[in-house]
């Protein structure tokens, strides 16, 4: 059976099916990104100054690949057109052109944009710690030793952010300090949140809990069963012989949830090592000598310094120079992060040995000072990053289906090039179909670029 209308126009609306129903399916993504853009507009307007940033992405990359997709669009019309004309090599060509550019937009995003995130660090202050890490917020205006106010190289006092009008910068970002052979990584640290001393020795209680428990049915079940007394009644007697069971059934739960305890307290950093160190008991665990709980409060206090504690080794450079007024904009080109040792006679800027030798500085953060969500830059750091990924990535999405479609179109199968033999009035169709869908998902890269790369 034909299916009418694949071609020619409907007599009611003046257009093919196919046509038709693009532009209602265009229709409803309009009112989808609609939706998003405005979301992320009011997001934008109702947050606190300090919490929206600038500046984060790359914009000569984003440049790079705008210019790539609106190229894509145009190519697409040379297809269609070229096709029109029964120009059939022109029309494979720009084809070509078109699946190519757009698997070149979604290799640089997901090959470079989207990793370049995934290795960068940043974290915000509390309001109440913000005066510890004044030397890289720059919030304040800079005084010396004596109270006088710091002057800048033009010899007039130098004036932190509030003073300039600008929010205050609750913010730090840059790149962690690496330990060879450290697991989990730097970053993955990172995220864990703060654990307080008092939240560590219940963890570790609850499982010395559940140990014992373990070993006193452990101890029940190693013992004979008593013989059953005579003239038990039936529900006594089935009482008697379950009791074992019962007790099997209690220890499998035990250690299933032991198990989960410890899968737990790995979710906040601590290794196999971590675990077994911790999670020792005492040979006597209600008589422990002092040189016992010694080594347990020396392993807590360990772990609680790997685990509280991050070390950045580069900073971005607006924490780098924060009462500098160029770091109070965004920039076109990316800037190289700074070393934390040009910053060494600053407050939280520790010396420490590396692995081979050498003396390193490094800019510590305690994650009691920090708001949660501190780590990578990815969608949980803030509402910003969580709005950029979301809508970036349902438009890399389009771009993926945009380019599987033209690539069906561009294959020598029923459905694709072969068209061009037996229905070429069919294949024009599709291809103009396809472009329509296209030249929106070009548009709306065209509302991404600066909302999120030059606002």
């Amino acid at each position: 059976m034909e299916i009418p209308y694949t071609v020619k126009p409907r007599p009611d609306t003046g257009l093919a099916n196919p046509k038709l129903g693009i532009w209602l399916f265009l229709a409803s993504e309009v009112m989808l990104f609609g939706g998003l853009f405005a979301g992320y507009i009011f997001m934008r307007l109702s947050a606190e100054p300090w919490m929206w940033p600038r500046g984060w992405l790359n914009v000569p990359v984003g440049t790079f690949n705008t210019f790539i997709l609106i190229a894509s669009s145009v190519t697409i019309i040379l297809a269609w057109e070229s096709l029109k004309m029964h120009q059939y090599k022109a029309y494979k060509m720009w084809l070509t052109v078109t699946w190519i550019c757009g698997l070149a937009f979604l290799g640089v995003k997901l090959g470079y944009e989207w990793p370049d995130k995934f290795g960068h660090f940043g974290a915000y202050i509390k309001g109440d710690a913000l005066h510890k890490y004044e030397a890289f917020l720059g919030n304040e205006d800079p005084k010396d030793a004596k109270g006088n106010p710091i002057l800048n190289a033009e010899g007039k006092p130098e004036q932190g952010r509030v003073s300039r009008n600008l929010p205050e910068r609750h913010f730090i970002s840059g790149h962690l300090h690496e330990i060879a052979g450290q697991k989990p990584s730097a970053l993955a640290l990172a995220t864990v949140p703060y654990i307080p001393a008092k939240r560590l020795d219940d963890m570790i209680g609850t499982v010395w809990s559940l140990d014992d428990s373990i070993e006193e049915d452990e101890k029940q079940l190693a013992k004979p069963p008593e013989p059953l007394k005579p003239g038990l009644s039936d529900p006594e007697r089935y009482a008697a012989e379950h009791v074992r069971v019962a007790l099997k059934q209690k220890l499998a739960a035990e250690h299933a949830t032991k198990e989960g305890r410890r899968a737990h307290l790995a979710e906040f950093g601590m290794t196999e090592q971590d675990l077994a160190v911790l999670l020792k008991r005492p040979a006597d665990p209600r008589k422990p000598t002092p040189a016992e709980l010694e080594e347990q409060k020396k392993a807590r206090e360990a772990f609680l310094e790997k685990i509280n504690v991050i070390r950045v080794h580069l900073v971005d450079p607006e924490n780098a120079n924060p009462y500098d007024p160029d770091n109070d904009k965004a920039h076109f080109w990316p800037r190289d992060k700074v070393d934390v040792a040009t910053m060494k006679d600053r407050p939280h800027v520790e010396e420490e040995t590396g692995a081979d030798g050498k003396k390193e500085y490094l800019l510590v953060l305690h994650k009691s000072d920090l708001l949660d969500h501190h780590g990578a830059f990815t969608p949980k750091l803030n509402t910003y990053l969580a709005t950029y990924f979301m809508i970036t990535g349902l438009h890399g999405l389009h771009v993926l289906g945009g380019c599987i479609v033209f690539i069906y179109f561009w294959l020598p199968i029923k459905g694709g090039s072969k068209l061009y033999k037996t229905d070429h009035a069919q294949l024009c169709n599709r291809i103009e179909v396809a472009g329509l869908f296209w030249h929106l998902v070009d548009l709306i890269w065209i509302f991404v670029f600066p909302l999120f790369y030059l606002l």
